[in-house]
């Protein structure tokens, strides 16, 4: 495999045991997720707790359950984590800072902290990993997300976490130095159907791939569609649903179809999340299947 793949982390991993504290705030997964709620609906509660135990496992593989703090008030989650040995400190239900806040508190003073978005089902323990070396090389740093202006990662002692829209440049401003690790993996954080697919090509973790295959029938929907737009260049365009509406597609679902190229006119069968496209092929050949 290409050490280039994006499923895989770009080097190895050095083995060398981390001294960071991993800190991971959970939203009560009754109420997480709430963008998704229109592409997922009544299962948004379950991906909501499946992605969160995803990103769970893969941080406790990368430090040990000694070395992760769970800040989440949900009971599930809290009691199942806590059977495994890592520290859960209740939500203070004052946002997403101030419940990384706890975690660090709950950590001790002047310790190694990295606050880790909880929300990334694609997350591996290799990938965390070699994001935690390098930010072992700097006193304060900080992983942005993929679209470069959010944070899925902040490291350092006693800082003040930022998160939020907009949280890199913050971050950044208070003198943290911003890490561009090529680790798809662990810089894509699910918070809308776009995201979701994103995470999906990287390929899911266990329980959030679980609830897609058993649950995600109702909520991502295949049809057909004809081409209605289409820039060879950025690779994005839209399709026109038979009834007439317009959805679009980013470049993200053209590239993974294994197309080369679109008509104008050309019929295809799509798959959608909340009115965008998420998945492109040939009609008559599904997911998985080579185009012949």
């Amino acid at each position: 495999m290409s050490t280039s793949s994006p499923t895989s982390p770009p080097y190895p991993p050095t083995g060398r045991p981390t001294r960071w504290h991993v800190v991971v705030p959970v939203k009560d997964t009754s109420h997480g997720k709430s963008r998704l709620a229109r592409a997922v609906g009544s299962d948004r509660p379950d991906l909501s707790a499946a992605i969160a135990t995803d990103t769970l496992s893969a941080a406790v593989q990368a430090v040990a359950p000694g070395r992760l703090v769970l800040v989440s008030s949900d009971e599930g989650l809290s009691t199942a984590w806590r059977a495994r040995g890592v520290h859960v400190v209740p939500d203070p239900g004052t946002g997403l800072n101030d419940a990384i806040c706890a975690g660090m508190r709950a950590a001790g003073p002047g310790v190694p902290v990295a606050a880790l978005l909880g929300d990334l089902p694609a997350l591996d323990r290799d990938s965390l990993r070699l994001a935690l070396e390098a930010a072992g090389q700097h006193p304060e740093s900080f992983v942005p997300d993929a679209d470069g202006t959010g944070t899925v990662l902040r490291c350092g002692r006693d800082f003040t976490p930022r998160f939020g829209a907009g949280s890199a440049s913050r971050h950044e401003a208070d003198g943290a130095v911003r890490l561009e690790l090529p680790l798809p993996r662990l810089r894509t954080d699910v918070d809308d159907a776009r995201s979701l697919s994103d995470a999906r090509r990287l390929g899911l973790g266990p329980a959030t791939r679980a609830v897609l295959q058993h649950r995600a029938s109702g909520w991502i929907r295949s049809m057909q569609a004809t081409v209605h737009r289409f820039d060879p260049e950025t690779h994005t365009g839209s399709v026109l649903r038979d009834d007439g509406v317009e959805l679009a597609f980013e470049a993200s679902a053209f590239e993974s179809s294994g197309l080369r190229l679109l008509r104008l006119g050309q019929r295809l069968t799509v798959e959608v999340v909340d009115d965008l496209v998420v998945a492109l092929h040939i009609v008559g050949v599904g997911p998985g299947q080579a185009i012949r």
